[in-house]
């Protein structure tokens, strides 16, 4: 990747890594948990942003934090499954259910689907049910919090488990992974204790996509698209062909909205009004995520991609899963895939739960 003045912007997403003996140590080995993952964190990653993120490939059977949930956090999150077809946008691959309150309400959906939890609401235990993809699935956590932050509230927690979380980081690591603590106030999870009410239905979302063309578009799908295009934007050949995007007013007031969708083409993602190569800027942050899809490799993305950054248009080159910060009122754009080996992934998280573009060229 070239040197230049954005490129502290630039994140290749291995710099947060966690590591196998990291997971083992946690006591997530033959669970549900990931087989690998990423999770960075405003404070340590991303340029003091107040988000952290994870992206991870999942594959086991089970519960994801054996006896130590529900757990809370001080901030908001949305929480993303989604499948690794990129035929299919709307295929999982798995079936999951996941407690939410501490009435432990009980959820199950076998779709791509998001799960709003407020700030300081119990949730969890997370329940990988069933896992019908051969290649698994994965998940991502969005929170609006620079730091992660859990308060772990099981009845189940062992002493080794609390030992374990209050140990210090690995060498080389500038900081904890997550500052956890242990709540005085327990909460017991077992078939007796479980709930199948249908108070929280309203934070477990599917993941509806949209196509990109303008062909055979239902009437919800063609306001969706002209929401996105409203500013001008041109669909160029390297855009996804299916798009999920979710607004604040779709995430229980969130200040968050979010894409997700699959790329299969070389070419410009998309351009601007009149003769516009697309640059423009947002009254917002937001970060762009490049992901790739083998769940063997999760450091290989599977394409090459080029970005410009600033209104001096210095372009960076990538082909390693990556994530670019875009700060309010910074020129970016355009994206171009030079060449897609294999289909990859991408996300965009924006702090706002609108999306204002303003075109700059």
């Amino acid at each position: 990747m070239a040197k230049g003045k954005y490129e502290h912007l630039l994140k290749p997403l291995n710099i947060a890594t966690i590591p196998q003996m990291m997971r083992d140590g946690a006591g997530f080995r033959n669970t549900g948990n990931a087989d690998s993952i990423y999770w960075l964190n405003g404070k340590e990653h991303l340029e003091g942003l107040p988000l952290n993120f994870s992206w991870g490939f999942y594959t086991g059977l089970g519960d994801w934090h054996p006896g130590m949930d529900p757990h809370i956090h001080p901030y908001p999150e949305a929480l993303l499954w989604v499948g690794l077809d990129p035929d299919n946008v709307e295929y999982l691959g798995a079936k999951i259910s996941y407690c939410l309150g501490e009435e432990l309400e009980v959820h199950t959906f076998d779709k791509p689907s998001v799960v709003i939890v407020p700030a300081g609401m119990p949730h969890c235990p997370s329940i990988t049910e069933d896992v019908t993809s051969p290649i698994g699935y994965s998940f991502m956590i969005f929170s609006l919090g620079a730091e992660p932050t859990t308060t772990w509230m099981g009845a189940g927690i062992t002493d080794q488990q609390m030992a374990q979380r209050q140990q210090p980081p690995p060498e080389g690591a500038r900081g904890p992974l997550m500052v956890s603590s242990f709540s005085d106030k327990r909460i017991k999870v077992s078939p007796e204790t479980l709930t199948y009410g249908h108070k929280y239905d309203h934070l477990v979302k599917p993941l509806v996509p949209f196509k990109t063309s303008l062909e055979k578009l239902t009437p919800e799908e063609r306001a969706q698209f002209e929401k996105v295009t409203s500013g001008g934007m041109k669909v160029g050949p390297g855009n996804a062909d299916n798009l999920v995007w979710m607004y604040g007013k779709d995430l229980e007031g969130l200040e968050l909205n979010f894409t997700w969708g699959f790329y299969k083409s070389p070419g410009v993602w998309h351009r601007g009004p009149g003769d516009s190569d697309g640059a423009h800027v947002h009254p917002t942050d937001e970060v762009l995520v490049f992901v790739g899809t083998d769940p063997s490799d999760i450091d290989y993305l599977g394409a090459e991609i080029s970005i410009d950054m600033g209104e001096e248009h210095e372009r960076y080159v990538f082909d390693r899963p990556t994530a670019v910060i875009c700060p309010r009122g910074l020129p970016h754009n355009p994206v171009i895939a030079r060449y897609v080996d294999r289909p990859y992934a991408f996300f965009l998280i924006g702090l706002s739960g609108e999306h204002g573009t303003t075109y700059v060229d």
